[in-house]
């Protein structure tokens, strides 16, 4: 599989809510990070597994990528704007036809061919405030 490639089939795999066609792009021992929330998935079963929880919140998911840079090296940069709908309880989150239209970049980091590395940057206060999550400051709700 090419570099230039993954970054295709990633996408298109996200948009077809594929999660084993995602996990099929990841080395066996992948990491994937969400960087906003600072958490981690380690392993290919454990990116899709994650993934199916958040089409299980999200199932109208869609990303919509802009061109990808490269480098020889194996790393690409793709911009990306995730668009989707809460439909399902997200924890303490009850669905509210919450609307958002999230920007981010994802960073794919390739050996042999597969993503052993994927960092997932995008802005947390942006996508809590499109939820409308409530702010707790001194033990009181702000809404």
């Amino acid at each position: 599989m090419s570099s230039a490639s993954v970054d295709e089939l990633l996408y298109s795999a996200y948009n077809n809510h594929d999660c084993d066609g995602v996990a099929k792009l990841y080395s066996e021992n992948a990491t994937h990070e969400d960087v906003a929330h600072g958490r981690a998935k380690h392993g290919r079963r454990a990116i899709a597994d994650g993934l199916a929880t958040f089409f299980g919140w999200f199932p109208d998911a869609r990303w919509q990528p802009a061109p990808s840079i490269a480098d020889d090296n194996g790393t690409i940069a793709i911009p990306y704007v995730l668009s989707a709908t809460l439909q399902t309880q997200m924890g303490p989150y009850r669905p509210q036809g919450q609307k958002i239209s999230l920007r981010g970049i994802q960073v794919l980091y390739l050996l042999d061919g597969l993503i052993f590395r994927s960092d997932d940057y995008w802005d947390a206060a942006t996508f809590q405030k499109q939820l409308n999550i409530p702010t707790v400051e001194a033990g009181h709700e702000n809404r």
